[in-house]
């Protein structure tokens, strides 16, 4: 087929870019303002409503162009990239019953109510914050039963038929928008088909199991010493509500004793929110242009002034919820800032994420506005959290001023509390994020009726090796309860993220000699990114191709081959494993489950 740019599609795709510029400006504000005065809902709406307006009339020219196959490559790809109509190519009503379904289901969470423990007439106890601060204080097996129980029958049970509502216009949505099979849309983002996508997954959860069996059989052997082999019998999966509440340990910020089983519980493991207070770091501002250095020794364009003169502090700055926040304007060709208080290590570390990807936008403006988008779902932020995760280094601490200039943080006790902690963390949650997807997606094939229950509980034993105190049958419903983010969240984007995340860390540390292969002294988990210069001009020719290419010529060029592997996150975790491995054999620990 020849390849030669089109006059007249060179017009009407200029034309689009411009006005995709504004209206997408328009929406961007819109949010921006309701965040920061917490309300104006009514500027989103109208600001959503103008694009869902032009995406209608660009669709309605752009289908007879896609089949004329007109244009160069770069013309076919934008056409390729053009806005969908998503649910909004519902009929009216349709929409309207499916928004209402996604909001009760989300929003709902926030306000469902269940009953306290041998309290019948008390049912005014939300999940957050109330139970999970009970369970956080408990050490009675009944009463942990017991919650579990209670909020899935709340929030599980009592949204069966919101949930069978919404996966059938989910369905109808896929169809709407020209995908003869529902799990084809449900993986569109990352241009693969169905099969293909669960394909990668399940090539990634293989490529993971020998990790998570050594952990899954390590945790589970704490929770028997803490519950008895009569709830944690030996070669079975371990219960859910037990492995829950010792697993959210690990995302507590506390002392030596707040998990059962850290390698080196003398040594514990290093305060970086208390470290950031004490050399008075947990400042916003002064924050901002440490990091904007950090970024400036990679070699990457210095960030202006302007960027933290014009930057607002967001209004719920004290929540635990706030993040800093980039918002990209197109026509403009300017970008806002807004940010939170720095309280503490994660507000920390979202400032490496929230500037990479300012970093992306200035690299990706030369782009037409079709273009501009990331060639695959939480790239940025995969991006972004490699070099978090970068600077979490106790190397890179220690040049910070946050650790004293000791050998102890860096010594492999030390080394292996904290990837231990990061493991409760990452490793335990990928499977997880596969369950959930994979569920959905064999629901809207067909594979099962649309509320199998015994399903979900065959696909989660299987997967993450846990199973639920009770015996559960098609009579309850429980994958709603797990659904925490929005319902129809894809949980695949967060896990290839995390993938991406330790490919690309593993990659950049590699190619600088901070990682050398069964070296002591330059372990993965030890790799120090700073004034690495060489890194930054090649992230930014990558960063600039926007979504110009699949994401497997992306990766090529990132990382020098073409498909996500875990090979990144298990070099990075293979200390703990090892130690694992032998603390699993000499205390009799069983791996797997039948």
């Amino acid at each position: 087929m020849l390849s030669v740019p089109d006059a007249n599609l060179a017009a009407w795709l200029s034309e689009v870019n411009q006005q995709l510029a504004i209206v997408y400006d328009r929406e961007q504000l819109a949010l921006m303002q309701s965040e920061l005065s917490v309300g104006n809902e009514l500027q989103v709406e109208l600001a959503n409503e103008a694009l869902v307006n032009y995406t209608k009339l660009v669709n309605s020219r752009a289908a007879k162009l896609k089949r004329l196959q007109l244009g160069d490559a770069l013309q076919r790809r934008q056409l390729q990239r053009l806005p969908q109509l998503g649910y909004e190519a519902l009929e009216q009503h349709e929409l309207a019953q499916l928004y209402a379904l996604t909001a009760n289901m989300s929003d709902g969470y926030k306000h469902l109510k269940m009953c306290a423990y041998e309290q019948p007439g008390n049912c005014s106890l939300r999940l957050v914050p109330e139970v999970l601060q009970l369970l956080g204080q408990c050490d009675n097996p009944q009463e942990i039963e017991y919650y579990w129980l209670e909020w899935r029958r709340v929030a599980g049970l009592g949204r069966r038929k919101q949930f069978l509502s919404f996966m059938q216009l989910y369905s109808k949505t896929a169809k709407a928008n020209g995908y003869a099979l529902a799990e084809d849309y449900w993986f569109h983002q990352l241009e693969l088909s169905g099969q293909q996508a669960l394909a990668l997954l399940e090539q990634l959860m293989a490529q993971l199991r020998p990790l998570f069996l050594q952990f899954h059989a390590h945790v589970r052997g704490a929770l028997r010493q803490l519950y008895g082999l009569q709830l944690v019998p030996r070669g079975r999966a371990y219960p859910q509500q037990l492995a829950e509440l010792y697993l959210a340990k690990a995302f507590r910020q506390a002392g030596t004793d707040w998990v059962l089983d850290l390698p080196a519980r003398a040594i514990g493991v290093f305060n970086i929110s208390a470290a950031l207070q004490r050399r008075g770091l947990a400042n916003t501002r002064r924050m901002f242009w440490n990091v904007a250095e950090y970024f400036r020794g990679l070699g990457l364009p210095q960030l202006q002034n302007s960027l933290w003169s014009h930057a607002q502090p967001l209004s719920q700055q004290d929540d635990d919820e706030c993040w800093h926040k980039v918002w990209t304007f197109h026509a403009a060709t300017s970008n806002n800032f807004t940010y939170c208080a720095l309280q503490d290590e994660q507000r920390f570390f979202n400032m490496f994420e929230a500037q990479l990807e300012l970093h992306y936008a200035h690299a990706v403006a030369r782009q037409p506005v079709l273009l501009r988008e990331e060639p695959l779902p939480h790239f940025k932020e995969a991006l972004g959290k490699c070099f978090a995760l970068a600077a979490s280094s106790p190397r890179y601490l220690r040049r910070l001023g946050l650790q004293q200039p000791s050998a102890l943080w860096s010594s492999l006790p030390a080394r292996l509390n904290r990837l231990y902690i990061q493991g409760l963390q990452i490793v335990f949650l990928l499977p997880v994020f596969y369950v959930l997807d994979r569920y959905r997606v064999e629901l809207l094939s067909g594979q099962h009726q649309a509320d199998a229950n015994e399903a979900f509980w065959r696909l989660t034993e299987l997967y993450t090796g846990a199973r639920a105190p009770i015996q559960r049958s098609n009579a309850q419903f429980d994958a709603p309860a797990k659904l925490l983010m929005e319902v129809d969240d894809q949980y695949t984007n967060h896990l290839l993220s995390t993938v991406l995340q330790f490919q690309l860390y593993k990659h950049l540390c590699s190619a600088t000699g901070q990682y050398i292969k069964d070296s002591t002294d330059k372990p993965l988990d030890l790799c120090d990114l700073s004034d690495q210069r060489a890194i930054g001009p090649a992230l930014y020719q990558v960063m600039a191709l926007g979504s110009t290419l699949h994401y497997r010529e992306i990766l090529q060029q990132l990382v020098g081959h073409s498909e996500y592997r875990m090979d990144g996150l298990l070099t990075y975790f293979r200390p703990i494993q090892d130690w694992l491995t032998l603390q699993n054999r000499q205390n009799g620990f069983e791996v797997g489950w039948t």
